[in-house]
């Protein structure tokens, strides 16, 4: 048994290099317009999306099952500016002060691949709709958090929005920064 222990380390090693390499799985969601590519974070769950508006949805894993949902959707021609997208998701909260989360909202831009893209973070109470379109029975989520980016290209604008509770939300802020890094869209020759 000793013998063969040189050989066994270097295998285990070999397993073990194999199993802890992170691969980055290439995410490719297609419209009419392009495709939008990005980098998957290792850990986001890929998920059915809840409707036909989503073009994807992912779970963003939380501590004792208190879970994000993000939701990508894209529509061309009747999907809004920015600025009406910021004031619709504002919208879905009441600040911690019981104003608009507007006052105290983190707004970035970056570039990347030539996009502009505009990201949100705030928090506050989540006042989740039963119905898709806010005209439902509304239920109060308090300390929860919204991280949001909207990609400008392709045609019409990409918005990724991801609601949760916050401490779940902010586990997972650098890698939805990350992954806006890896954004590209593209037409199909």
């Amino acid at each position: 048994m000793l013998k063969n222990l040189p050989l066994i380390i270097l295998l285990t090693g070999i397993l073990f290099t194999a199993c802890s390499k992170e691969e980055l799985v290439q995410e490719k969601i297609t419209t009419q317009s392009g495709n939008l590519l990005f980098s998957l974070p290792d850990g986001w769950v890929k998920e059915q999306p809840a409707s036909s508006m989503r073009l994807a949805q992912y779970k963003l894993p939380g501590d004792g099952g208190k879970d994000a949902e993000l939701a990508l959707f894209y529509f061309p021609g009747t999907g809004g500016g920015v600025e009406d997208n910021l004031t619709r998701w504002y919208g879905q909260f009441r600040g911690t002060d019981g104003n608009s989360p507007a006052a105290n909202a983190e707004r970035n831009e970056l570039k990347a691949d030539g996009m502009r893209i505009t990201t949100i973070y705030f928090t506050g109470t989540y006042l989740r709709s039963s119905s898709m379109m806010m005209g439902g029975d509304i239920e109060e989520l308090p300390d929860y958090a919204l991280l949001g980016a909207i990609i400008e290209g392709g045609g019409a604008p990409w918005f990724f929005k991801a609601t949760g509770p916050q401490p779940t939300i902010d586990k997972w802020r650098d890698s939805f920064s990350g992954m806006l890094k890896t954004a590209k869209i593209t037409k199909d020759q």
